[in-house]
């Protein structure tokens, strides 16, 4: 099962990376102006995050193979719809918001069907393990569709896609149909605001959030390194081969520690990495930098995803995961609106710095936080 889900996450995740390189496609083939782009590509994003915290009622009223193929499918469509598309803006517009609702459906069974069908006992091992899958095409898929463009083979390109979308629908198959758990007499307690407000969960919440924005600083760190004569690219390509090696060779540390003392530590390291790149110099210590928070981010996004399982009924782990997820998409908003504003009177560089420092002060409430809730519950481990 964790093999087969850690498919699922090289999919879908594989789906939206290859995306990362949207900009580029529709640059060669002149089809929009860089604002017009920057709204297609912003469409995806826009419609992943406000679907999300309606995902998991989705999840919950259609089962998980329902979930799974219409998830895919939605990607499938639109990415097939987006390559015969031609110089319309508007429908390049409707099938990106279409691949995003599908994708935020895909994501939210995922991660609800692994905190029902892992065992709590190997939850940390096995959520590192499966999560290293949405890696893989960093160093796979995105620099095959990357070739691709190189070569001037944009079809290929376009077509690529939906070939993954593909494999994401076999990947949702594959899996056997799990029973989700209901609770009746409580339909209050399902109700979003109503778990948000539950001290476990919103203590997850401010967690999950305060690192998805560390998270979400990698959209500005490359700037930052072009403004210093490095290599924009060290950092990304460092952080995602230390992400992928702890999540792989050190996953069963998050079955060894107690998970709620290392929400904090997570949050600490990467801000302190995202700083102490922002001051230097050299492309080595740079890429240095980039190890440090792929060791912290490899740990951390498991972290809290095995968190869910910890801190929710089973009954509610549809929902608290839609929350989670639209904490982490929220983030990519709110991040380069703050950085945007903050750089008019403190440059790129400062409001950066600011920032990062900001986010590693928090990360002591946050150790706080998990610890005034830590008597009030059973250790897992």
């Amino acid at each position: 099962m964790v093999l087969r889900l850690a498919e699922g996450y090289m999919a879908i995740f594989g789906f939206s990376n290859v995306y990362y390189l949207l900009g580029v496609f529709l640059a060669m083939r002149g089809t929009a102006t860089p604002a017009q782009i920057g709204g297609i590509m912003g469409a995806f994003y826009a419609a992943q995050t406000l679907c999300r915290p309606f995902a998991g009622q989705v999840v919950t009223k259609i089962g998980f193979r329902r979930a799974f193929a219409a998830g895919a499918l939605l990607c499938l469509a639109g990415s097939s719809a987006f390559a015969l598309t031609g110089s319309s803006v508007q429908w390049m517009l409707c099938w990106r918001i279409l691949m995003g609702i599908g994708s935020s459906l895909y994501v939210i069974a995922l991660t609800t069907y692994q905190t029902l069908g892992i065992p709590d006992s190997i939850r940390g091992s096995a959520f590192s393990l499966i999560c290293a899958g949405g890696i893989v095409p960093l160093v796979t898929f995105v620099p095959l569709a990357d070739f691709f463009l190189r070569q001037g083979w944009t079809e290929a390109y376009a077509w690529f896609v939906p070939l993954i979308a593909l494999f994401a629908f076999f990947c949702g198959l594959r899996l056997p149909e799990l029973e989700i758990p209901r609770k009746e007499g409580e339909k209050r307690d399902e109700r979003l605001l109503a778990l948000a407000a539950k001290p476990e969960i919103r203590v997850l919440l401010v967690s999950v959030t305060l690192f998805s924005m560390t998270d979400a600083c990698l959209l500005a760190i490359g700037g930052v390194a072009s403004s210093r004569g490095l290599f924009p690219s060290l950092f990304l390509t460092a952080n995602a081969a230390m992400g992928l090696l702890i999540r792989i060779a050190g996953r069963k540390i998050l079955d060894r520690l107690p998970r709620r003392q290392m929400a904090a530590p997570a949050i600490a390291l990467t801000s302190l990495s995202l700083f102490a790149g922002s001051f230097t110099d050299n492309n080595l210590t740079y890429a240095l930098c980039g190890i440090f928070f792929g060791f912290a981010m490899g740990l951390g996004f498991p972290l809290h995803m095995a968190l869910i399982g910890d801190v929710a009924e089973p009954h509610q782990r549809a929902a608290v995961s839609s929350l989670v997820w639209f904490a982490m998409g929220a983030c990519f908003f709110l991040v380069p609106t703050l950085l945007g504003n903050l750089s008019g009177f403190l440059g790129t560089a400062g409001a950066f710095r600011i920032l990062t420092v900001l986010l590693f002060a928090s990360s002591f409430g946050v150790f706080f936080l998990w610890r005034s809730r830590q008597s009030l519950w059973e250790p897992h481990w």
